[in-house]
């Protein structure tokens, strides 16, 4: 993962750490809370990484990752699913079928909401059932907090019940899909989203 030079003289949040080190948010958090990655904690509990103490921690761990490029602009993208293996699995799609993108996956809503933040996606690819803060909660969320660059916001959900359906027309949600979903089916409906097509609940099965 590549930054430009104006961005590395800030502080990176765990998002952006994970993004440049291609792992989840948790491993981040893990490796701060294990020492292994210097990092100070905000007023309201998020931690920072200095740009210099996360060279220091690659070269340490022999992580070949260069960030000292002038890159160009990725299209960010963060997945939210509390399945471990199926968000890692989408990551692992759209990082490979897609160019310059990057992929953010965390299993946790309220997480979400403090990534959306921090990291401005364009496109969110959500699941609807999660403990805590669910999917329509989330959608709720992003409605009422009006980002202010592009958004859009596909659901991929193994419920979708003609009930939850209702809901999601009435809600911040761009498209809906059922899991399970074909690689060409979600690449198809992603690059739509980013290219700012309207496409609703095309797709539902």
């Amino acid at each position: 993962m590549l930054l430009d030079e104006a961005t590395v003289a800030k502080p990176l949040g765990v998002g952006q750490t994970a993004h440049i080190c291609q792992v989840t948010t948790r491993t981040i958090n893990n490796w701060i809370k294990s020492g292994k990655l210097k990092a100070y904690a905000t007023p309201g509990g998020h931690f920072k990484i200095w740009p210099s103490d996360l060279k220091k921690f690659l070269k340490a761990h022999s992580m070949d990752i260069n960030f000292d490029f002038k890159g160009e602009h990725r299209r960010k993208i963060l997945v939210i699913d509390d399945d471990e293996s199926y968000a890692e699995l989408v990551r692992e799609v759209l990082l490979d079928k897609l160019e310059n993108c990057e992929v953010t996956i965390t299993h946790d809503g309220y997480e979400a909401l403090i990534l959306l933040g921090e990291l401005q996606p364009e496109l969110i690819v959500l699941d609807l059932m999660m403990p805590g803060i669910d999917g329509f909660k989330v959608l709720d969320l992003i409605a009422s907090r009006k980002a202010n660059y592009p958004l859009k916001v596909l659901v991929l959900s193994g419920n979708l019940t003609a009930s939850a359906i209702d809901r999601l027309r009435r809600s911040r949600a761009d498209q809906w899909l059922a899991k399970p979903i074909s690689t060409a089916e979600l690449v198809h409906s992603v690059l739509n989203l980013l290219a700012g097509e309207e496409l609703g609940g095309m797709g539902i099965s």
